[in-house]
């Protein structure tokens, strides 16, 4: 309402305030019927009064016409050139219908104001003004017209206002600030709870005692004590200390606070639960200005790594004395030995070394095939016979042998080459081992003995086998030599008596009818085919003997059937005796391999759950306490509300027409509303800070899984906890509906057990009846209805048992006998480790001499029955 914005200071705009004030009881006085007649003396005086005041004013007679304005008026309504006095308001100013019943309520005789109201200018401005419209009245008692006090409060406003935005914008950078610290200092702390070890702050005081002001909770991992029992005395860290080590410790921190130098020592202790460890300690040192030293450190336990690393010495020691065993033989052996290396899967290879012997005997230099291929070291014909011969090795992963012949110098050589895979770490064959031995001298030495086979058949009499002609229809030996009387330990005598009926007499019983099959397939034979088998005969001390047979025809029948066979019988007694020796030693091996896996894997998820259960119990640690906090101050926060409502009611008794401010703010929070919510509020909050300590409890009981020691426990209790943490899980979600629980609980007496390992089998069979349950759903192979039933009981005096079902579509016949085997899942990959029910079952059986079974039908469901005496 004003043509030009000015600014004031406080105490120029606080004196118009005064002055506006005196104005104001002025016109009261007019309105007083005793002072009519000094306002008709006193008029010109007044109307400079009006004139000159610094505050805006405008008298109207009840036409709305002016009778007179002060300058102030006519500089904040822009009026200052215009001759307005005797004009109605409404032509100098169009007026809304909302002013003009307000100017009929004043001349009606009310009293209207308003603190804050907006006044449009004819340019398009807008300002804020403070306005107050009081009737005048004539000698008569009437109403003569009304007075309007005006005051522009724009400055006013937009400096509350920018007051206001930097009010928003500080306290959103204080909240910004306090967030980040907050989450600063909640990292730091999951960082101290999480990071291996044990971080630290220690002090050295001027008097030499040393003090620690911080510790993490790692120092109940690495040293077994509290983190509060360092920091009140750091001496007892000394006390656990190898007495023998503690002048190194102590030398250490004496050399870093003197030189400043980072502190970095080993040493051993023995914990309060009596174990011995190796711990290493480490931090970095910073002088004080009073003269103190502050290291910022960590402790950690480094008893595996000195465990590795003796260990890995001397696993050095062997494998650099195998290194010098295998180049030994690299170079010592007579015979060549080169190396391919596997490329593009197979398709190419390349030379990588060759040893001193077929450097040696080679026809052709071999240095300039170093790291080429196949391709650029052979001519093409060569090069790719080998490379095929080198990819069917590749391809069918076994160990090729072949003999191939050369000319060099015009001579023919012979050599036998035999070619090795090698697997690399990933499974894929990356080398090939070739050996080449220079068999020509063996070659020769065979055609020699084709040449003197006659002479060689001549003296089979002398061979240390057994060799006979066997006669199929007479079913005896027409000739055999005196290496069978020698091995069979039979004498002449003897044999003799036996007589026709000597393999009758002397073969196993088991042997019988093999004998038969063997005899009926060489009946089909052709000339030349050679058939092996082995049998059992009793020797003449009454021992079994086994013989590895060679058969081929001999001779047949005019009409072409076979006769009469060739055998060849050597005795493998002792290799079968070494054969058994090691079938039974792979047993135990594999006994031992499956035990072992059996014992790493429970490790593996021991010290997982372990993991977990520390987490857990960190996590519900640290909500137990604020959540305590506020539970405990909801209740006088409750008693405080119902008091401020009380005290609200008596002010709304006592003053039922309170300020239009106040009123406006009544209306705006909605006071009624207010009152009645406040208490559901309070309440509410109270039901959820119970159900957060509910929780917690539930987590605080689940975090028992790192507990070794056997308890007299609730069984109850400990599978409520499991629910409890599951419960997410059990809730209706958008693809399935709500899994309901079903407890049937016997009263059962304390149970002495392991309780953070019976909580670990409960967590893993209910995750699997849950996952049963939603696949089920999924697959739409149930009811709307899932359901998990749990029920105890009491099975004699020393026995009790809990069984878990579910309604899901079941376990198969054939997956129920591999159920319990370490690594076996149905589930798909990324979803289950096989692991769970395995090491359930070790906890049960082993850990608690108990017993663990399925009993399943497809189609209706699975029950898991835990069996476990009530004492151990």
């Amino acid at each position: 309402m004003v043509g030009n914005l000015i600014t004031l200071d406080i105490n120029t705009y606080n004196s118009l305030q005064q002055e506006l004030i005196e104005l104001r009881q002025v016109v009261a006085c007019w309105e007083s019927a005793e002072s009519a007649t000094t306002w008709k003396n006193d008029q010109q005086q007044m109307r400079l009064f009006i004139e000159y005041t610094p505050a805006a004013i405008a008298i109207f007679d009840r036409q709305m016409r002016y009778l007179q304005v002060s300058r102030r008026w006519r500089e904040d309504y822009g009026l200052d050139n215009q001759e307005f006095i005797g004009r109605s308001s409404y032509e100098v100013f169009p007026q809304t219908k909302h002013w003009q019943e307000i100017h009929q309520r004043c001349l009606a005789g009310n009293i209207e104001k308003c603190e804050e109201d907006i006044f449009p200018r004819v340019d398009g401005t807008v300002d804020w003004v403070k306005w107050e419209i009081h009737p005048w009245y004539e000698d008569s008692g009437e109403v003569g017209g009304i007075i309007i006090f005006a005051e522009v409060i724009t400055a006013r406003k937009q400096a509350e206002a920018a007051l206001k935005c930097l009010n928003e914008e500080l306290e959103a950078k204080v909240e910004e600030r306090t967030a980040a610290l907050r989450q600063s200092e909640a990292r730091f702390q999951r960082l101290a709870d999480n990071v291996p070890g044990m971080m630290y702050e220690l002090s050295l005081k001027l008097d030499g005692t040393l003090h620690f002001s911080y510790v993490s909770s790692g120092s109940r991992e690495v040293l077994g004590l509290a983190p509060e029992q360092i920091q009140k005395d750091a001496l007892i860290t000394f006390a656990y200390i190898y007495p023998e080590d503690i002048p190194g410790v102590q030398a250490a921190i004496a050399h870093s606070a003197q030189t400043l130098q980072d502190y970095e020592h080993d040493w051993r202790v023995v914990t309060p639960s009596g174990q011995h460890k190796w711990v290493k300690g480490f931090a970095r040192p910073e002088r004080q200005p009073d003269g103190e030293v502050i290291w910022h450190g960590y402790l950690f336990d480094i008893s595996e790594q000195q465990a590795a690393l003796s260990d890995r010495k001397l696993a050095e020691q062997r494998l650099q004395e195998q290194a010098q065993f295998l180049q030994s033989i690299w170079e010592g052996v007579d015979y060549g030995i080169y190396v391919l290396d596997v490329l593009d899967n197979g398709t190419e290879f390349r030379f990588l070394n060759f040893n001193p012997a077929i450097i040696k005997a080679s026809p052709m230099p071999l240095e300039p095939l170093f790291g080429k291929i196949l391709a650029e070291a052979l001519p093409a014909d060569m090069a790719h016979l080998y490379r095929q011969r080198y990819r069917e090795c590749v391809n069918s992963g076994k160990t090729m042998l072949f003999e191939e012949s050369f000319w060099a110098n015009g001579q023919e050589t012979w050599w036998e080459i035999n070619i090795t895979p090698l697997w690399n770490s990933t499974s894929q064959i990356s080398q090939l081992i070739v050996t080449v031995i220079d068999i020509t001298e063996r070659k020769q030495a065979e055609e020699e003995l084709k040449a003197s086979q006659h002479f060689i058949q001549r003296v089979a009499d002398s061979s240390p086998n057994i060799l006979y002609i066997f006669d199929l229809e007479e079913r005896r030996n027409v000739y055999v030599n005196q290496e069978l009387a020698i091995i069979l330990d039979y004498s002449p005598e003897e044999m003799q008596q036996m007589g026709a009926n000597l393999i009758a007499h002397i073969l196993h019983p088991d042997d019988v009818d093999k004998l038969k099959s063997h005899h009926q397939k060489i009946l089909t034979a052709n000339d030349g085919d050679i058939f092996k088998d082995e049998f059992r005969l009793r020797r003449g001390n009454g021992e079994w003997c086994w013989l590895y047979n060679w058969e081929t025809p001999f001779m047949r029948n005019n009409d072409g059937t076979i006769r009469q066979i060739l055998g060849v019988s050597t005795d493998i007694t002792e290799r079968k005796q070494a054969e058994i020796k090691l079938q039974q030693q792979a047993q135990n091996l594999e006994n031992t391999l499956y035990a072992l896996q059996r014992t790493q894997s429970q490790l593996i998820q021991s010290e997982k759950m372990s993991s977990i259960g520390n987490m857990v119990a960190g996590i519900a640690h640290e909500i137990n306490n604020p959540v305590n906090f506020i539970h405990g101050n909801l209740i006088p926060a409750s008693e405080y509300a119902q008091d401020l409502l009380r005290l609200i009611e008596l002010y709304q008794q006592h003053y039922p027409n309170p300020p239009t401010e106040i009123q406006a703010e009544i209306a705006d929070i909605d006071l009624n509303f207010l009152k009645e919510d406040l208490i559901k509020l309070l309440q509410s909050m109270r039901l959820g800070t119970q159900r957060i300590r509910e929780i917690v409890l539930s987590l605080r009981n689940f975090s028992r899984l790192d507990e070794s020691e056997v308890k007299d426990v609730d069984i109850h209790e400990g599978i409520d906890s499991t629910l409890m943490i599951l419960q997410n899980r059990l809730k209706a979600k958008p693809d399935h509906p709500e899994i309901s629980v079903i407890k049937e609980y016997e009263k059962l007496p304390p149970i002495t057990c392991y309780p953070g390992q019976l909580n670990q089998v409960f967590m893993n069979i209910l995750s699997n009846a849950i996952d049963a349950l939603e696949e089920s759903v999924v697959n739409g192979k149930t009811t709307d209805h899932p359901s998990i039933c749990i029920r105890t009981e009491i099975l004699d005096s020393s026995w009790v048992a809990i069984r878990i079902a579910d309604n899901g579509r079941g376990i198969p016949q054939n997956i129920l006998s591999k159920l319990f085997d370490p690594f076996f899942t149905t589930k798909d990959v990324g979803k289950g480790t096989g692991l769970g029910l395995s090491i359930s079952y070790q906890i049960v059986v082993d850990k608690h001499r108990g017993k663990l079974s399925c009993h399943s039908t497809p189609g209706k469901g699975a029950e898991f029955v835990i069996e476990i005496p009530v004492s151990q």
